[in-house]
């Protein structure tokens, strides 16, 4: 009778270097789904998304899709209602319908979140069959 030695080490690494790959791929994906779903105003936080990846101590990989761009949790989470002040003049000023106003305050009623990070990995997430979980 025949007898089959399995190489376990082989096999692991043959396992991990496919869920390696695997994830590789998915991040990329995440990456640039999230690009076209980023709103775009002058273009600026489109272009800063990034992924950063590392392994850990247990070798496994993370990935870290996003930006560095100051406003970005602003677009993706949205804001609240808040008080602007002005922080060196002694008044706010913008433009409104082709008008300049000065304001020594400004009640903005907040932003509605745009979450085209989240968006992006829930579709790549669904398209290659994982399942969900927010934490």
């Amino acid at each position: 009778m025949p007898r089959v030695r399995l190489d376990r080490a082989a096999l692991n690494r043959t396992i991990r270097g496919a869920s390696r790959n695997e994830l590789d791929d998915a991040a990329r994906q995440v990456l640039n789904r999230a690009k076209v779903l980023a709103p775009v105003d002058t273009g600026r936080l489109r272009a800063s998304i990034r992924i950063e990846s590392r392994r850990t101590l247990t070798l496994r990989s993370v990935y870290t899709i996003g930006s560095d761009v100051h406003y970005a949790p602003y677009v993706n989470d949205g804001t609240r209602p808040h008080v602007i002040r002005p922080k060196r003049a002694k008044a706010l000023r913008f433009n409104v319908g082709g008008r300049t106003v000065f304001a020594a305050v400004v009640n903005h009623p907040g932003t509605r979140a745009n979450p085209f990070l989240d968006r992006a990995l829930r579709e790549v997430a669904a398209s290659r069959g994982y399942s969900f979980r927010h934490n």
